[in-house]
């Protein structure tokens, strides 16, 4: 019986977290063999692909040329010449800074107003655009990228492969974040780690699909089916994840799949720009759950509920953990003896022989703990699996994540330590703000009934 009732919360907090736990264990073993694609060779059935990187502004964000020159690149050592390069804008000032590189410039014009915002109207627009130009076809394939998206010889390869085999008309892959890792703050880069290790999910998705999640870069489609759907989603945020909800709809459980072609990105470059993000994501989450069939919709809430609690838990659990652990430290330390006639006098024998009687007595180090029966039962086990999961997601997303970096191997092996030791802040910096924007949306909705603050635009440094 657990008569604390923070301890009962957190108890039942953990437990909840279990099936997220077991899904994402059993994911990752599953799906680790095709997560990358690796059996690729150079066959020259050259589709016709349109690399398309869609930003706010090419002159104020650097970095979408370092996007065109990797996909030039890449492309030319494999020698495969049928493609082109849509760089989707809307700042007229870009058709100047991009007049050297090997793109077309395609500017949103400031008088289209489709029924969706930010990045879906400016994808409707080019969905618009290629229906003039006769680009709507099976023929076309659109490689959709962000402004920081960077390719490899293997990312092009694994979408030739795709496309050859016929495995679907949508498919996505997994996305890195090496990138401007060293550039960023330390906590926002290595709170990018659950993301990449999340990727294994992803797999199972998009092969068994309505996908709960869907990337909106390194999503490759059929122009024809992009011409079909459309972005018209309304006012949404997350247009992605409705995206492949609608291809699923129309298209049934065989038109997705996974090319395993690898995209480099950068992490959120400081804590502002982290929070805004994910507040972005858990927004547009919300926002479309109503759009959505039952069974899906209650997918959707249970993982929109997790990333609320986890926050509470979190809060929770460091706080048992200083209220059980620290009052034992503590203990060491009170057998300091002051004298204030003679400054601080140590009374040696005595504190060490303390220390001793302590380390020989760990058992009452958790005494808190076991005093009710949590951790001598099968449920203690399950709940240490749950934590294992839980660091073992940061352990393989920072890998993952500076597999691709220029950083030594010392500098590797201490950036897992410090990640190790650092979890708990990281995830507390990476549930907030799913905890502050589940109460935002639904106070918005309910209470102000006033959705409009929420739907201004904050643009992410690159």
């Amino acid at each position: 019986m657990i008569n604390d009732p923070a301890l009962l919360i957190a108890t039942v907090l953990w437990i909840f977290f279990i099936p997220r736990a077991l899904i994402l264990f059993y994911r990752f073993i599953k799906n680790n063999k095709r997560f990358i694609e690796k059996d690729l060779s150079r066959i020259p059935n050259d589709p016709k692909i349109i690399f398309q990187i869609t930003t706010r502004s090419a002159t104020k964000t650097s970095v979408v040329k370092r996007g065109i020159n990797s996909i030039v690149d890449s492309c030319n050592k494999i020698k495969y010449f049928k493609y082109e390069i849509f760089v989707v804008t809307e700042d007229y000032n870009d058709t100047n800074t991009l007049d050297s590189s090997l793109c077309n410039v395609i500017c949103v014009s400031k008088k289209f107003n489709p029924n969706a915002i930010k990045k879906g109207r400016a994808l409707q627009y080019a969905v618009e655009f290629r229906r003039k130009k006769c680009q709507n076809s099976p023929d076309y394939w659109i490689f959709h990228m962000d402004d920081e998206s960077y390719v490899v010889q293997q990312t092009v390869l694994s979408l030739l492969k795709f496309i050859r085999e016929k495995r679907g008309v949508a498919a996505e892959g997994p996305i890195f974040y090496p990138l401007k890792f060293e550039v960023a703050n330390r906590i926002t880069a290595l709170a990018e780690s659950p993301r990449s290790f999340g990727c294994f999910e992803c797999v199972t998705h998009m092969n068994n699909p309505p996908p709960i999640h869907m990337h909106g870069s390194n999503l490759l489609v059929r122009s024809d089916i992009e011409d079909t759907i459309g972005w018209e989603f309304g006012p949404i945020l997350a247009e992605d994840q409705r995206f492949g909800y609608e291809i699923f709809k129309r298209y049934g459980k065989h038109s997705m799949g996974w090319h395993g072609g690898i995209v480099l990105e950068q992490p959120p470059l400081n804590l502002k720009d982290h929070f805004m993000q994910r507040r972005r994501w858990v927004i547009g989450n919300l926002q479309n759950i109503e759009s959505f069939s039952k069974f899906f919709k209650l997918r959707l809430i249970y993982k929109c509920l997790s990333f609320f609690l986890s926050f509470i838990s979190g809060i929770i659990s460091i706080s048992l953990a200083f209220y059980i652990n620290v009052p034992k430290i503590s203990n060491i330390f009170s057998y300091v003896s002051f004298d204030w006639t003679y400054n601080i006098g140590f009374d040696f024998s005595v504190w060490f022989d303390r220390i001793s009687n302590i380390l020989n007595s760990s058992s009452d180090i958790f005494k808190p703990l076991t005093n009710v029966q949590v951790f001598d039962s099968s449920l203690g086990l399950i709940l240490l699996f749950t934590s294992m999961i839980w660091f073992l997601s940061y352990q393989i997303g920072l890998f993952l994540n500076i597999r691709y970096a220029k950083i030594s191997f010392v500098k590797r092996v201490f950036l897992h330590l410090q990640t190790l030791l650092l979890t708990p802040l990281i995830g507390l910096v990476e549930s907030f703000p799913a905890f502050y924007s589940v109460i935002e949306y639904y106070f918005s909705k309910y209470v102000r009934k006033n959705n409009l603050k929420y739907l201004e635009f904050y643009v992410v440094k690159k």
